[in-house]
C-alpha cells in the first residue's frame, strides 16, 4: 500500500503522501473519532477543524520517532514543540484536504478491500497466514481497538485510491515519448584522465621545516588523552549469596508445579457480532441468537461463524482465536471460557466489541520439569531473594559512610570491604567499569579531583554498585615532534598529493582545450591513467557512477566546436578530467521493446508524480484554511 505510493509518485506530493499516511495509524484516541470537543481548533480546513488533540498527538508521534531514530543521544533542541508544531499541524492540514477530496471524489473503500488489506498484511502473519492472535497482540499494543484501527486504515486507502486515480490519468503527448527515448537511452562517448593523488603524496618531499611548523600549527591533534587511576569499593549481589536448605529448594519447586497446573491454555473460537449505528443491541442479540439457532441444529460451529462473525480477521479461521493462558481477551469473555469443557458454546457474552457465542476447542496444561532440572534455578532464585535485602542494606550503609570520609578506608573497614585500585584509564575505554557512563564520568570529574571527593554510589546494575575515589591524574601533553614525525610527514604526503594532482589535472585540461589528445597527455606524464568510453549510456558498468555521472551532465559539444571539458574526483579522491566527445540520441527505430518498455514506464512515473504535485497544489491554494 504504502511501497505502491513510494513506487509511483515522486518528489513533493511524494514526501506530503508518504508522510500523512504514518499519521493515521498511530496518532488519534478514540475520544478524537467518537467524541465532540469544545476546544478552539488549531486549524480549520474547509470548514472541517482540527483539534489540539490531534495536533499535541501528532508532535508526541514525531517525537518518539526522533527518540527512536537517534536515541539517548539527541540534542533536546530537536523534541522542543516551537520546532515540531509547524510541520505537525502543516501534515494534518494537508491529510484533510486529500480526505476531503477522496471524499468528494466518490473515493469508497468497500469492506471486502479492507479485510484483503489486512489479512495480507505481513506484520500481522505467522508463516505466511494471518493470525488473529498476533492481530490482537500488535493491536493491542499500540492501543488500538479493532474498529479504529478499520477505521484509520480505511482512510490510508482513500488517500492511496485518490492518488492512483489521478496518477493512472496521466498521458505522455508523442513528443514527450519521443523525448524520452532520445535521452533515456542516449549514448555518450567521452575520454576521462585520472591523476592519482597517491602517486603525487608519494613523489612529494617534505622538508624538516614543513613538519615543524605542521606540528606547530596542529599541536592540538597531537596531544596524549588525559587519564586518571582511581580506587574504588564494590558490592554485589553474589557476595551475599548463602547455602539454601534442601528443604526450601524443594518448597520452591512446589510452588512453581502448582503455579503452572493453574496456567492451562485454552483454545478458543468465537462468532461476534458488532452493536454500531446500524445495528442496535437488540438486533444484535436477535443476530448472535440467530447463530446459536444454527448450532444447536446441528451447522458446524466454523461455518457458522464465516456467515454470521463480524471479527472477519478470525471468521476466516472458523472463528479460531487461538489460545489465551487467561489474559489475551476481555475479563467477561475469559470468565465464560473458563467455564466450558471442550467442545461447549457459551451463551451470548458481552464485551466491548460486542457480543460474542464462545466455544472451548481444546485445553493444553504445561509440561511440568522435573525436580532435578530446576535445582539450579531455583537455588540461585533463593540465594537471590535472600541476598537482595542484605544488598539493599549494604548500600544504604555505603552512601552514608563515603558521603563523609576522606578517601574510600573508612567506608572499607566499617563494611568490611577491600579498597581496589583501577589501572590508568582514559575518557576513550569503555571496558570493564569504565563501561559504564556514570563510572567515566565521576573519573574524569574535575571537582571530585580538586576537592578529594568519593564519588555517589553508583548503580552498575540492580545487582551491582560502585563507589569511586579519584586519586592520580594525567592532563593531557603535547607529545614529542619524534614521537609524531611519521604520523606528520604521512598526513603532509596526502595534502601534498591531493594539491598536485589538483594542479596537473588544471593544465592537463588546458591542454586539452589546446588540442592535445588525452592520450598524449597521458603518455607524456607520470601517475596519470587515461580511459575511453565509447557509445556509453547511463547505465554503462564499465565506467563508475560517479564519472558517467560527470559525462551526462555536460552540455552537447556544438558542431565544429572543440570537445566540453570537466574536472571532478572520483571515490578515491583521485583527480578526473572528463572530456565529451560525442553524443547519440536514442533513436526509436533501434530501440528495443523491453527497453522501450523501461523508458516509457519511467517517464510516466514521472508524468504521475508531476500531475498529482499540481493537483494537490490546486487542492491547497483553493482550500479555505485558517490557522489559529
Amino acid at each position: 500500500m504504502l511501497q505502491n505510493i513510494r513506487n509511483n509518485i515522486q518528489g513533493f506530493a511524494a514526501k506530503i503522501i508518504i508522510g500523512l499516511m504514518i499519521v493515521p495509524f498511530a496518532l488519534y484516541g478514540i475520544d478524537f473519532l467518537f467524541s465532540g470537543t469544545s476546544e478552539t481548533p488549531v486549524a480549520i480546513v474547509n470548514g472541517e477543524k482540527v483539534s489540539e488533540f490531534e495536533l499535541n498527538q501528532a508532535l508526541a508521534l514525531q517525537k518518539r520517532q526522533l527518540l527512536s531514530m537517534m536515541g539517548n543521544n539527541i540534542d533536546p533542541g530537536l523534541l522542543d514543540d516551537a520546532v515540531l508544531r509547524k510541520p505537525a499541524l502543516d501534515s494534518l492540514v494537508k491529510q484533510k484536504v486529500l480526505l476531503q477530496a477522496a471524499d468528494k471524489a466518490g473515493v469508497a473503500v468497500p469492506d471486502a478491500v479492507l479485510n484483503s488489506n489486512i489479512v495480507q498484511m505481513p506484520q500481522f502473519q505467522e508463516e505466511g497466514r494471518f493470525s488473529p492472535d498476533r492481530f490482537r497482540q500488535i493491536l493491542s499494543a499500540q492501543g488500538f481497538s479493532t474498529q479504529l484501527f478499520r477505521q484509520l486504515l480505511r482512510s490510508d486507502l482513500l488517500i492511496d485510491q485518490l492518488n492512483s486515480g489521478i496518477s493512472n490519468s496521466a498521458f505522455l503527448t508523442d513528443f514527450q515519448r519521443d523525448t524520452a527515448i532520445r535521452l533515456g537511452d542516449q549514448k555518450r562517448s567521452f575520454h576521462y584522465l585520472t591523476f592519482s593523488t597517491d602517486y603525487f603524496a608519494e613523489q612529494a618531499k617534505i622538508e624538516q621545516a614543513e613538519i615543524e611548523q605542521y606540528y606547530e600549527d596542529n599541536a592540538s591533534k597531537f596531544r596524549t588523552t588525559e587519564s586518571v587511576r582511581f580506587s574504588y569499593l564494590e558490592l554485589k549481589e553474589s557476595d551475599f549469596f548463602k547455602p539454601v536448605a534442601e528443604a526450601d529448594v524443594r518448597a520452591a519447586y512446589q510452588q512453581e508445579i502448582d503455579s503452572l497446573n493453574r496456567q492451562a491454555e485454552r483454545h478458543a473460537a468465537h462468532i461476534l457480532v458488532e452493536i454500531t449505528d446500524e445495528r442496535n443491541r437488540e438486533q444484535a442479540m436477535a443476530r448472535i441468537e440467530e447463530a446459536r439457532s444454527q448450532i444447536d441444529a446441528g451447522e458446524e460451529f466454523s461455518k457458522v461463524a464465516k456467515s454470521f462473525s463480524d471479527d472477519f480477521g478470525s471468521a476466516e479461521q472458523g472463528g479460531d482465536l487461538g489460545y489465551s493462558a487467561g489474559n489475551s481477551f476481555p475479563e467477561a469473555f475469559e470468565a465464560a471460557l473458563a467455564d466450558l469443557e471442550p467442545g461447549e458454546v457459551s451463551e451470548p457474552v458481552a464485551t466491548d466489541a460486542g457480543l460474542h457465542l464462545v466455544k472451548l476447542l481444546d485445553v493444553r496444561k504445561p509440561e511440568l520439569p522435573d525436580f532435578e532440572s530446576r535445582r539450579a534455578t531455583l537455588e540461585k532464585r533463593l540465594q537471590q531473594q535472600a541476598a537482595k535485602p542484605r544488598l539493599i542494606a549494604e548500600v544504604e550503609a555505603l552512601r552514608d559512610l563515603v558521603f563523609n570520609a576522606d578517601g574510600l578506608a573508612q567506608p572499607a573497614e566499617a563494611l568490611k570491604l577491600e579498597v581496589q585500585q583501577s589501572d590508568w584509564v582514559t575518557p576513550l575505554q569503555k571496558e570493564g567499569l569504565m563501561a559504564h557512563s556514570a563510572v567515566r564520568k565521576a573519573a574524569f570529574d574535575a571537582e571530585l579531583r580538586k576537592q578529594k571527593y568519593n564519588s555517589e554510589v553508583i548503580e552498575i546494575s540492580p545487582e551491582h554498585f560502585v563507589v569511586i575515589h579519584p586519586q592520580d591524574y594525567r592532563a593531557p601533553e603535547l607529545k614529542p615532534l619524534s614521537d609524531v614525525s611519521e604520523q606528520i610527514v604521512a598526513e603532509l604526503r596526502i595534502k601534498k598529493g591531493r594539491d598536485i594532482a589538483r594542479e596537473v589535472a588544471a593544465k592537463a585540461a588546458e591542454s586539452l582545450r589546446g588540442g592535445k589528445s588525452a592520450e598524449a597527455i597521458a603518455k607524456g606524464s607520470e601517475g596519470v591513467r587515461w580511459d575511453v568510453a565509447v557509445r556509453a549510456s547511463r547505465q554503462d558498468p564499465s565506467v563508475t557512477e560517479k564519472i558517467r555521472r560527470e559525462a551526462f551532465m555536460l552540455a552537447r559539444p556544438a558542431e565544429g566546436a572543440s570537445a566540453i571539458l570537466s574536472t571532478t574526483t572520483n571515490e578515491n579522491g583521485d583527480y578526473v578530467v572528463v572530456q565529451l566527445t560525442a553524443v547519440n540520441d536514442g533513436d526509436d527505430s533501434l530501440v528495443g521493446e523491453k527497453r522501450r518498455g523501461e523508458l516509457l514506464a519511467s517517464a510516466q512515473r514521472v508524468q504521475a508524480s508531476q500531475s498529482f504535485t499540481a493537483y494537490f497544489d490546486s487542492l491547497v491554494k483553493s482550500a479555505a484554511i485558517k490557522y489559529n
